[in-house]
């Protein structure tokens, strides 16, 4: 007896309702724009929501998950990036050509490539898809190259740009797509998430309250993983500054970037965690409400030094967004720290 088979990837989509209603409209109404902006974190379905809206598009019933077309499509979940379907291709950041361990981006050959491939027939389906993923970590001069495929889209062609930080592109860039915004999901809909990929209950629940919403986070680690992550972030930050540097080599953070993505995350939440007490917040409003040391912190540190803490790590991970050292984003956020040490 076999197994039910495979779902449409729309139908796996969770907790993003607004998202997919106004591509639903647009699919119902025959009025799909020629280039779309999914905006929002990473991790909370922006490219699953992409590849879906590609499989409607290109699957001759509309998006069924079983016919030949949606597996192809389906597949570029899980091909590092190749093209499973001819007419649906996703492009996403790389090192230079001539450096493998060079900065991820992508670059105007990458266009160069896109705007060649879009100006051909669609090799069988009735349009061809584009996925510009992470498309905030273009370099200078690759935007102005899309842009001029964005103001003469060839026929039948639709781009979809996956972006988090959409001030990292020109406003002529995004003025030409229709934005559709993702939104992080509630700990109960990341929790569920995980159980259906396998987590049991206990373990998908503890790592919802990680993920901030963002199941990408969470969804390939062991939870001993980030709990030790958590343990050698706030070490870091009880220890001397002239020290952390030996730490830091020890971590060997410099190329690490979702490391040090994890470690502004639990300064994060110690601050934001911290302000909420101040404020007599009921605990379930509390990301960790079971923090031993959150209690004196809130008591001890100023509400004015909680708040520098907040804009200096968000100007840390904007920086960490945009391609500066991960290390040195670290660096530059725990000198900004150093009121909240013990």
């Amino acid at each position: 007896m076999t197994g039910p088979g495979p779902r449409p990837l729309w139908d796996t989509i969770v907790g993003q309702s607004s998202a997919l209603d106004l591509l639903e409209r647009a699919l119902a109404q025959d009025r799909v724009a020629h280039a779309y902006a999914f905006l929002g974190p990473s991790g909370v379905g922006r490219r699953l929501g992409a590849l879906a809206f590609a499989q409607r598009l290109l699957c001759p019933r509309g998006g069924c998950g079983t016919c030949s077309a949606c597996r192809r499509v389906a597949a570029l979940r899980d091909l590092d990036h190749q093209s499973g379907h001819p007419d649906c291709r996703v492009i996403a950041p790389t090192p230079p050509a001539d450096n493998p361990r060079g900065a991820l981006a992508i670059r105007i050959e990458d266009v160069r490539v896109l705007a060649h491939w879009a100006a051909l027939t669609p090799h069988e389906g009735p349009r061809k898809v584009f996925v510009l993923d992470d498309a905030d970590r273009m370099t200078l001069q690759t935007p102005q190259a899309l842009l001029k495929t964005l103001e003469e889209p060839p026929p039948r062609t639709v781009l979809i740009l996956i972006l988090a930080n959409p001030r990292a592109l020109p406003p002529t860039v995004l003025s030409r797509c229709q934005r559709v915004r993702f939104r992080p999901l509630a700990e109960a809909e990341v929790a569920r998430v995980l159980e259906e990929r396998g987590a049991a209950p206990v373990v998908a629940r503890r790592q919802a309250r990680w993920s901030h919403g963002q199941v990408g986070r969470v969804a390939s680690a062991e939870l001993e993983a980030l709990e030790a992550r958590e343990a050698a972030a706030l070490a870091l930050l009880r220890i001397p500054p002239v020290r952390q540097a030996g730490r830091l080599d020890e971590a060997n953070l410099d190329r690490d970037r979702l490391a040090v993505a994890g470690y502004l995350d639990v300064y994060w939440r110690l601050c934001r965690d911290a302000l909420c007490v101040q404020a007599g917040a009921e605990p379930g409003l509390l990301f960790d409400p079971d923090r031993a040391e959150l209690p004196g912190l809130a008591e001890r540190t100023p509400r004015a030094t909680l708040l520098g803490s907040l804009a200096t790590l968000k100007d840390a991970w904007l920086a960490l967004e945009g391609n500066v050292s991960p290390r040195l984003c670290l660096e530059r956020a725990l000198l900004g720290l150093g009121g909240l040490a013990a």
